[in-house]
């Protein structure tokens, strides 16, 4: 009886993971820590800073982060993104994605590893 339940639990798992991957669901090798702001002495240049790390068992050969930027009033006002190449697993990255503008905070759109 219990190796009939092992055998149905791993034959479940088999079917999730397949169709996970048959979905096309992305595959994250990668996490997001903590970013913010920071902001530059010169007016209007300024840049969304954090860290990304590898929690993969491979290299990632290209990790990119990018962030929707907004204003003290709430309005989008462009687009701030970085990469990096070659991220070793367990590594982590130290971001700067430069961000033009009275930039007051930053929204993640989106995370790219290959």
């Amino acid at each position: 009886m219990k190796r009939r339940s092992i055998v149905l639990w791993v034959l479940l798992g088999c079917v999730v993971c397949s169709s996970a991957v048959a979905a096309g669901a992305p595959v994250r090798h990668v996490r997001l820590g903590p970013y913010r702001v920071e902001r530059d002495v010169t007016p209007g240049r300024n840049r969304v800073v954090g860290t990304l790390t590898n929690v993969g068992r491979v290299p990632v050969h290209t990790a990119k982060v990018s962030f929707r930027l907004f204003d003290a009033k709430g309005h989008a006002i462009g687009r701030a993104t970085d990469e990096v190449h070659n991220l070793a697993p367990g590594q982590t990255w130290k971001f700067h994605a430069s961000a033009r503008g009275n930039v007051s905070r930053a929204r993640l759109l989106r995370i790219e590893d290959r």
